[in-house]
């Protein structure tokens, strides 16, 4: 189209309004618009902010209002991650402006400010509301903004209320557009690299294929997906670098995504000494206008890498030539509130419509993304051995049932002659940590439970202090002195009485990470103990000093969550223990196998990277569950093939697609009222159409597992058919049948990660 003819434009606003907003092209501004450029527009009694996504030479709308401002010399979203955007929003049932919520920093998005002012003069009002709000204002020389009023005076009636008081002349509104931020000028906003990551490494045999496999695509151009199957330690992130390298040679430019962006210096390291300047970085971590330099900087195609978490699936690169996506099996790639899409499966979309290939890599790849090889869907390229050909690490299984029956007898020992062990810390793992302690030796102890304990339980009425707003135990935390809630943040002090007898017979029930790391410190003496989880990485910068002293040996034992499972190369770790490894087997998803076996995997994939081999003692009350039989050998395929026939007997994907409804609410008569008008409907439409009715099967509704989350209470409902189209057509359905409201909102989940 032609830029004369350019009339109007369709602008979307970071809102949940279903369809785009039409506005008429100043004639001045006709040279200057394009799509995906920010505008500035009236919106009601407001202006706002809106990116246009189309543009327009005529339109059949009468009255039609005017933009007021481009505020872009150069788009912001260019057509290719527009057309990503429109796919997000069909597939995962949102409106493109939830979308641009999602893909837009939020120093991108704001909206206008509104201050309100006193006029000088007498008034006369009906309204004793009027009056209040008035005498506030005129306390205020400098006015007072319209969410300070919301605050000051709670209610609907506070926008009635001004409206009264404006066209009095009581009041003045002045609307301001946000200042521009100054753009920072700097190029490289990597770390500078380390010296031992500048090392570049003879490749494989195995290492050699696979890049040749890639490189051959990469000259020939188009769209491919390549699943690079390696082991542990087998040289991944080095086949990542060369293919970068070729990428960059030929001009153009890569993404690559982590689960976690500060668990990983060592590849901001690596990236920084093979592209030294040219390293953009993002993540949720930034602050709003680092976000807003590093998005502008990765615009202008200042960077030739760009490495950050799930959401650089969305970084602006202009000639993105490679994707990479490490770690795809990772659980962290699924967002999982606002629009809830999987930020691995969107980076494959990504490269179809740019044409570029993506890399999915792992030790321990997702189910589906192994079936997808079989299906002939992805390219399977594997490394089957560790560089150097260092073995991997020997692993041990020690029954927990038979831990606590011996130590009845035959408590564990001290060397200082004392009685001084945790019940969680088997004999054979402690020998084994004060042994690697003596050696000079790292060791590394996992747990997935943050806190001090689990709960506190009264001994007398067996009452169990619980979070005032969700369904769920608080945890102990010793060091911050408080009960926390893991879900909503909730706190209260730690007290000894029990709030429902009142008797001060409170004990500790469980155990976390906070707690072995201080038996640790006891156990094995003179050690320097740390502990990695988010308790002890809250602020910026500590979780990245932490590692950077674990790297360098400055820590014996770091204890930790599945934080530590990811992205460590550290060769002075000989030793890894995973205590209470069957506690993920227990969660109510039919992932919960399929987990496990990632997460012990991984984690002791952490040791013998060095020169020394490495142990890993597995300790479990479930020895004999089969994922503990397939880890002992290292064998992913053993594994992969026995879960895919439960899967299969189960019809659950691979072999089945899934979409799920969470209908949540203050009240938990109104959700469950709704979730069950919601389900009779979509039973009658599904028995109605034969379509829906041969493909589709309904489950539900029920509680969910968390039944009340965040003071909101919540049903599920899950939907499971062959094939996605038909299922997110009944999604669509779904979401017309129960609009949302104060009594309840709807969720919709397609391919769910979690089922919590």
């Amino acid at each position: 189209m032609l830029i004369e003819a350019a009339k109007f434009a369709r602008v979307v606003i970071p809102s949940p309004l279903k369809q785009p907003l039409t506005y008429a092209v100043p004639p001045s501004a006709r040279q200057q618009i394009s799509v995906g450029t920010r505008v500035w527009i009236p919106l009601g009694r407001r202006k706002v902010i809106g990116v246009v996504i189309e543009l327009l030479g005529t339109t059949s709308l009468t009255e039609i209002k005017e933009i007021e401002a481009i505020l872009d010399e150069r788009p912001i979203l260019d057509s290719k991650l527009i057309r990503l955007a429109r796919w997000i929003s069909q597939y995962y049932i949102a409106t493109l402006g939830e979308v641009l919520t999602t893909i837009l920093p939020s120093s991108l998005r704001p909206q206008s400010k509104r201050t309100v002012f006193a006029r000088a003069g007498a008034f006369s009002f009906s309204d004793m509301w009027d009056e209040k709000i008035l005498e506030a204002l005129r306390e205020s020389s400098r006015g007072m903004s319209f969410e300070t009023l919301m605050r000051k005076f709670p209610g609907d009636d506070i926008n009635r209320a001004l409206r009264r008081l404006e066209s009095s002349g009581a009041i003045e509104i002045r609307e301001s557009m946000p200042g521009r931020r100054r753009r920072s000028k700097e190029a490289n906003f990597a770390k500078p690299a380390h010296p031992d990551s500048a090392t570049r490494l003879a490749l494989t045999s195995e290492q050699e294929i696979a890049l040749g496999a890639i490189a051959d695509r990469l000259s020939h151009g188009g769209f491919e997906t390549f699943l690079l199957h390696g082991v542990t330690g087998s040289g991944k992130t080095e086949v990542y670098l060369r293919a970068m390298e070729q990428v960059r040679e030929s001009g153009r430019r890569s993404l690559i995504l982590i689960p976690e962006i500060s668990l990983t210096p060592q590849l901001i390291d690596r990236l920084n000494a093979r592209f030294p300047g040219r390293v953009g970085v993002l993540h949720s971590a930034l602050s709003g206008a680092e976000r807003w330099a590093h998005w502008w900087n990765i615009a202008r195609g200042n960077v030739d890498v760009v490495v950050g978490a799930r959401s650089a699936v969305f970084a602006p690169l202009p000639d993105l030539g490679l994707i990479v996506v490490d770690e795809e099996h990772d659980p962290s790639y699924k967002q999982e509130e606002g629009v809830r899409y999987n930020g691995r499966d969107v980076a494959v979309v990504r490269g179809k419509l740019t044409g570029c290939p993506v890399i999915l890599g792992s030790a321990t790849p997702a189910l589906e993304s192994y079936e997808n090889c079989l299906r002939g869907r992805y390219r399977l390229l594997e490394i089957t051995k560790r560089i150097y050909q260092r073995p991997l690490p020997q692993i041990d299984i020690v029954d927990l049932r038979a831990e606590s029956a011996q130590r009845k007898s035959d408590p564990a020992v001290s060397p200082a002659g004392k009685v001084d062990y945790h019940p969680l810390v088997s004999k054979r793992l402690v020998k084994a940590l004060i042994e690697n302690y003596q050696r000079a030796r790292q060791s590394l102890i996992f747990l997935n439970r943050r806190g001090f304990s689990n709960f506190l339980q009264c001994n007398t009425c067996g009452h169990v202090i619980r979070c005032s707003h969700c369904s769920v135990t608080l945890t102990l935390h010793l060091k911050r002195g408080s009960l926390c809630c893991h879900h909503c943040d909730y706190r209260r002090p730690i007290t000894d009485s029990c709030p429902e007898c009142k008797n001060a017979t409170l004990r500790e029930v469980g155990v976390g990470t906070e707690q072995i790391e201080q038996s640790l410190q006891r156990i094995v003496t003179g050690a320097r103990v740390a502990r990695l989880d988010r308790d002890t990485s809250g602020k910026r910068g500590v979780q990245e000093k932490l590692i950077r002293s674990w790297e360098g040996g400055e820590i014996d034992i770091l204890v930790g969550t599945q934080i530590i499972t990811k992205g460590h190369d550290v060769s002075g770790v000989t030793l890894v223990g995973a205590l209470l490894a069957d506690l993920s087997l227990n969660l109510p998803d039919f992932r919960a196998a399929e987990r496990t076996f990632q997460l012990l995997n991984q984690v002791a994939g952490r040791s013998g990277r060095g020169d020394d081999p490495g142990q890993v003692i597995v300790q479990t009350y479930a020895p004999d569950h089969y994922v503990f039989q397939y880890l002992l050998s290292h064998d992913y395929k053993g594994f992969f093939e026995l879960e895919l026939e439960f899967r299969r007997a189960l019809s659950y994907p691979p072999f089945s697609r899934l979409v799920s409804f969470c209908i949540d609410g203050p009240k938990v008569a109104d959700v469950e009222s709704q979730a069950k008008k919601l389900a009779a409907h979509l039973r009658e439409r599904h028995a109605a159409n034969s379509k829906y009715r041969d493909q589709i099967e309904i489950l539900g509704p029920a509680p969910a597992p968390i039944a009340k989350l965040r003071g909101r209470y919540r049903w599920q409902l899950l939907l499971k058919a062959k094939q996605i189209p038909a299922l997110l057509e009944f999604a669509n359905l779904a979401r017309e049948l129960l609009p949302r409201s104060r009594k309840a909102r709807l969720h919709i989940d397609v391919d769910p990660f979690s089922m919590l």
